[in-house]
């Protein structure tokens, strides 16, 4: 099959390594992001002539909803996964995205439209009660702006607004809006929609992907916000999901006035009440979409290619927990500028010591199948046997680990990432006290996740069994020595009566 990747920021491109590696002949078209990112691992072709000749390829694939590559290739008959300028809309557009979700059905928040960061104090002084404050439009791709209300009376938000008024640039437009902050816990669902339906599995049923989120840069939810930590997730079964039921189900028609194909997800705060929509991604993402690639076992490119054909998919995968986890160095989470510097020899060395690019990926032991299938490599390039960092930002790779409960899937993912060795290389290492964990509680009793004692039992008593066994036989081997300890003492002694006798 011939593949074109069109690309702005290369949201997935461990999935166009894999789309190769299923013997497709992938083209890559790639725009602003870091161009050593699986350099002379992939065909490229110049970004601005991707459109040329679009009619030569079997499926377009698009990543993003900066350009609209996937409508152009759809009017000339070309399958393509992507969307258009409505499906852009909902996710950039946050006033919008919640309105459409209200006249879907679904429990909203409310959203209030502010004219600029002043004005967003002002109301918030005015009002009172918890805020979050969230950046929209184009805005939205920069880290480090959102804020969510941690006292009563978002004092919190007002001051990090006030730090905000004193640096911002002011040819920037403060582009922001004010969301009540609903009490509950974060959870997002997702699924391929293929212009009429999600997808499905080899029986026909739809399917779905639940997750947890771990923004924060430090174990326990502190520090400042990064785009993604790790992700907790798993797949089933839409009728055997409540969120589904609550907030893809009843999404349907809005997508149905769109010209989308693709991976579709949205974000919710799930109470005792029901699911409070938060924001809609209709697009693919790392670390989501490296989880989806070591969970689902269905070629990749049979698969797209049937979502972007409006035809149902017939998905084959594990439906065990998935944890995937981002593997850092430094800088992340700062961003690094290549320029030259003009300062001192120490401001030099500095600045080129903060760029992560070129530094080599080693590992303490040989790897298994099993791990080369969970680790995906989304900002490093191959040169000969060596992989190196190729983004000068600290991201490196993804890493997952698969199990029959979270904290199986934990231990999985902490012992692939321990046989990786990158100078300074680092990852939140909570994976038994994550956001899963402490919602589980709760989520069970409001019936968004099924009691899952009789596993865990399952999987205590056979620890438990493990031990006993493992003390058992300390405890034979021990007597054993001993007795035969004994019984050579006896048998010289024996020896020595008869012999001393003759």
């Amino acid at each position: 099959m011939k593949i074109l990747y069109s690309t702005i920021d290369f949201l997935c491109p461990d999935l166009a390594r894999v789309l190769k590696i299923e013997g497709n002949d992938l083209v890559l078209a790639q725009k602003d992001s870091d161009p050593d990112i699986l350099k002379g691992t992939l065909k490229r072709i110049p970004y601005a002539k991707r459109l040329d000749n679009l009619a030569q390829y079997d499926l377009v694939i698009n990543d993003d909803n900066n350009n609209f590559d996937a409508v152009e290739a759809r009017k000339l008959g070309v399958p393509a996964i992507g969307g258009d300028d409505k499906i852009k809309k909902m996710e950039l557009d946050r006033k919008l995205a919640s309105n459409i979700a209200k006249a879907c059905g679904l429990l909203v928040p409310e959203v209030v439209e502010v004219k600029d960061l002043e004005d967003a104090k002002n109301i918030i002084k005015e009002r009172g009660g918890k805020w979050v404050l969230k950046q929209q439009g184009k805005l939205d791709g920069v880290k480090g702006l959102n804020y969510v209300a941690k006292m009563e009376n978002s004092e919190d938000v007002i001051a990090h607004i006030e730090n905000l008024q004193k640096k911002w640039v002011s040819e920037v437009k403060q582009d922001f809006i004010l969301q009540e902050k609903i009490e509950g816990y974060e959870m997002a669902i997702g699924s391929f929609w293929n212009s009429k339906t999600f997808q499905t599995d080899k029986d026909g049923n739809e399917v779905c992907e639940e997750n947890w989120e771990h923004k924060s840069l430090f174990p326990g939810n502190l520090g400042q916000a990064t785009g993604e930590q790790f992700t907790v997730q798993r797949m089933m079964k839409a009728s055997d999901s409540k969120l589904f039921k609550e907030t893809l189900d009843k999404i349907r028609p809005a997508l149905l006035k769109t010209d989308f194909r693709g991976d579709f997800d949205i974000n919710s705060i799930v109470t005792e009440n029901g699911a409070y929509f938060l924001e809609f991604t209709p697009r693919m993402g790392v670390p989501a979409q490296s989880g989806l690639m070591s969970i689902q076992k269905t070629k990749w490119s049979d698969f797209l290619l049937r979502v972007a054909k409006g035809e149902l998919t017939e998905l084959e995968y594990d439906s065990r927990w998935c944890i995937v986890s981002w593997l850092y160095t430094s800088p992340f989470p700062a961003i690094h500028e290549e320029k030259e510097t003009k300062g001192s020899v120490f401001e030099k060395i500095t600045n080129n010591i903060a760029n992560s690019k070129g530094i080599k990926v080693l590992f303490k032991e040989e790897l298994t199948k099993e791990d080369w299938k969970n680790l995906h490599f989304d900002a490093v390039r191959f040169d000969g046997k060596d992989i190196l960092v190729a983004n000068s930002d600290g991201f490196i790779l993804t890493a997952c680990g698969l199990g029959e409960t979270v904290d199986d899937a934990g231990d999985k993912v902490e012992k692939l990432l321990k046989k990786i060795c990158v100078p300074k290389g680092f990852w939140r290492n909570d994976f038994h006290d994550t956001n899963y964990h402490h919602a589980k509680k709760d989520l069970m009793k409001w019936g968004y996740l099924p009691d899952d004692s009789t596993v865990e039992e399952q999987l205590k008593a056979k620890d438990e069994q493990e031990l006993k066994d493992k003390q058992t036989k300390e405890i034979t081997d021990k007597v054993k020595g001993e007795y035969d300890g004994k019984l050579k003492e006896i048998k010289d002694a024996v020896r020595g009566v008869i012999y001393d006798n003759k």
